[in-house]
């Protein structure tokens, strides 16, 4: 039923973000993992050399999509995006802990996120808080938090669970304005 007193809001939430909270000595590795190297330290695109246009027309690892030379063909630009602004934001330098500090930041939104999908889509507060508390600790998401290159699937989970709250609820009556029509459907892809 209907959330009341504290469960109505804060509690659920804090003890979602709570239990996200466990991936946090994550955020304390000091070591570069394996691809780490190639798509955040090594590469210029991820290090803000690059402009805006070298980042769209690159894979993720920085390798030009259509020279004709190698390339792993991953597009992922606002994750490249995202570790260059990182990188800016320290000064110019890039240190693994500030990454992963923000990959854990995402998790957690996205836990909270869920939460609020599940609670908008009617579901009692006490399964909704289950529900986004074995998300947020599930181990299956170590890896996207641990290693940076998995931020791109957390980046996603972000857009879709935004996009899932974007959407009008079946029966609502009302039409959206076309850009927030647009706005979903960019979210969603």
């Amino acid at each position: 039923g209907a959330a009341r007193g504290p469960c109505r809001g804060a509690l659920p939430i804090a003890m979602v973000v709570l239990l996200s909270f466990m991936f946090l000595p994550c955020v304390t590795y000091s070591e570069w993992y394996i691809d780490e190297l190639f798509a955040a330290v090594r590469n210029a695109d991820a290090r803000g050399e690059s402009s805006l246009r070298q980042v769209l027309s690159h894979d993720f690892w920085g390798n030009s999509l259509w020279d004709g030379g190698w390339t792993h063909k991953s597009y992922r630009p606002l994750v490249v995006l995202s570790y260059a602004y990182q990188y800016a934001l320290n000064g110019g330098l890039i240190r693994p802990q500030p990454l992963r500090a923000f990959n854990v930041a995402l998790h957690t939104a996205n836990s909270v996120l869920l939460y609020r999908v599940l609670r908008r889509n009617r579901t009692p507060w006490r399964w909704a808080c289950l529900g986004a508390g074995l998300f947020a600790c599930h181990p299956v998401h170590s890896e996207n938090i641990i290693y940076l290159v998995g931020r791109a699937d957390t980046m996603a989970t972000f857009c879709w669970l935004l996009a899932l709250l974007t959407w009008p609820m079946q029966g609502s009556g009302s039409r959206p304005a076309s850009g927030s029509r647009m706005l979903r459907v960019l979210l969603a892809t």
